[in-house]
């Protein structure tokens, strides 16, 4: 079985989000994000997350290791999302990588809900 890739790319300002989905497995979604992600680019992180989290899939994991700025927009989307996972009955996690403004928002939020992962 070969995994099914689509990649978004929007212009926003200043910058530009990078949107990638990846399906490694059957039920499970990859969401790769890289840019800047701002009151500019937030909107469109959460119309995909929100269109992965109204399909079939148990798993989705957004994967933030590419992200070179990430706001408090950022941390906004991903508590929606979380919540509407719950709602869908989804387990959702975020990879921050190493990108220090989003290990910086995720660390003050200190919010049990947004369920991190750490590569290992």
């Amino acid at each position: 079985m070969t995994s099914l890739t689509t990649t978004h790319t929007v212009e926003g300002a200043p910058g530009r989000l990078r949107l990638r989905v990846r399906r490694p497995t059957r039920g499970t979604a990859v969401v790769e994000v890289g840019g800047e992600v701002d009151l500019g680019t937030a909107p469109r992180l959460w119309e995909l997350l929100s269109e992965r989290l109204h399909g079939n899939g148990a798993k989705l994991i957004v994967d933030l290791s590419a992200v070179g700025f990430f706001g408090a927009a950022g941390v906004r989307v991903l508590q929606r999302a979380h919540l509407l996972a719950d709602e869908t009955g989804t387990r959702l996690y975020v990879y921050p990588g190493a990108c220090r403004s989003v290990r910086r928002l995720l660390d003050l939020c200190d919010d049990v809900t947004l369920r991190t992962l750490e590569k290992s």
